[in-house]
């Protein structure tokens, strides 16, 4: 094999540390495979809950066979993630382990841990099963549009509602001040790619005087919205299929919400100017995305940069440009949202954080009293 140009500069401790990190990726993506059928399977869950069992107890306990359970406990084991004793042959999953993996959650749960986070894991199996179809628009550009995502919207909506269950009304709402108060008496709010419509199920629980309307662009997610408001016995909620770069509806509502919903858009700048049109005077926008910079070099350091970038292509990115859109991606940052909330029509916009959601910003946004 020809050795490459560059050969005499080559260093052999820089490239078997790269080489340590191939291997410990490999092991990695092992992991996540398994810990996505763990939340499938409810593996996990019945580990959280059992003492140190057997293979053949955890396998009963969970309704599955005893020859994958333990194969899938081996995986756990070698990755430091389950314990195991030779000499009992037993299997435990630790309680510092378990805040993150399972949904049953003791009251010592850390900030940054939230029932389901293996819902992350599966979500990893489910963007390599579109990366076929990613790939060819390297070649070709486009996107992958929503419809093929199916699956991964089920789980992310898992993870969403797992994690709005904990955060929503007592670390998120707390964000804006006078919101709670208003709520009480009674206010139009409206959740702008509302999903699945967990937040407004939330909120209309919580504050029954007041009307709540969701917008979602995916016909799915807005049938499955409005059949849970009807199961809970909710009369305070309506869903709309809409894209909202399109509503036209003005000052109708004094909150709006968007979670993690902008830059998916297709046409993210004329949905934050509908939005801003939408809200009565001195109306106000609660926004939650990624915290990150729109600057490459000042997301070096966080901590789930890679992921979040590859998020990004297998989905973010992708199925706004399916839709001939923007583009932006999940980690389009901090600077160009609150530029594009300036062209909206926002006069004010602060950012918060919770540390109950540590890995995202929070951007209050207010209309003028004379918008």
């Amino acid at each position: 094999m020809q050795q490459p140009q560059f050969a005499a500069t080559f260093d052999a401790d820089r490239s078997e540390q790269f080489g340590n990190r191939l291997v410990d990726l490999l092991n990695q993506m092992g992991l996540a495979l398994m810990l996505g059928i763990g939340h499938e399977t409810g593996l996990l869950d019945v580990l959280a809950r059992l003492p140190p069992t057997s293979s053949a107890g955890i396998a009963q306990a969970a309704g599955l066979h005893e020859r994958y359970v333990r194969e899938w406990l081996a995986c756990l084991v070698s990755a430091a993630v389950v314990e195991y004793a030779p000499a009992s042959q037993t299997f435990a999953l630790p309680v510092e382990h378990a805040v993150w993996l399972a949904h049953s959650q003791p009251d010592f749960t850390p900030g940054g841990a939230f029932p389901g986070a293996a819902i992350l894991a599966e979500a990893f199996a489910c963007l390599m099963e579109v990366q076929p179809q990613v790939m060819a628009c390297f070649r070709r550009g486009g996107g992958v549009p929503y419809s093929a995502y199916s699956r991964f919207h089920a789980l992310m909506a898992q993870e969403r509602n797992a994690l709005f269950d904990r955060i929503l009304l007592p670390s998120v709402l707390p964000l804006v001040p006078g919101w709670g108060k208003t709520l009480e008496r009674g206010a139009q709010v409206a959740d702008f790619g509302c999903g699945r419509g967990r937040v407004l199920h939330l909120l209309a629980q919580a504050y029954p005087h007041s009307h709540f309307t969701g917008y979602d662009i995916s016909p799915p997610e807005i049938a499955q919205a409005q059949t849970e408001a009807e199961q809970m016995g909710l009369v305070n909620t309506r869903f709309r299929l809409a894209d909202v770069a399109g509503l036209d509806v003005a000052g109708v509502y004094d909150y709006a919400l968007a979670f993690d919903a902008i830059h998916d858009l297709a046409q993210p700048e004329q949905a934050l100017r509908a939005i801003a049109r939408s809200l009565k005077p001195g109306g106000s926008l609660l926004m939650q995305e990624f915290a990150a910079s729109s600057r490459l070099e000042e997301n070096l350091d966080h901590p789930l940069a890679a992921w979040l970038y590859a998020q990004s292509v297998l989905y973010c990115l992708t199925v706004s440009l399916s839709q001939g859109g923007a583009g932006l991606g999940c980690m389009w940052g901090k600077e160009r949202a609150l530029a594009m909330l300036a062209q909206a029509g926002f006069g004010a916009v602060e950012v918060k954080r919770t540390t109950a959601d540590p890995y995202s910003d929070y951007f209050l946004a207010r209309l003028s009293t004379e918008a």
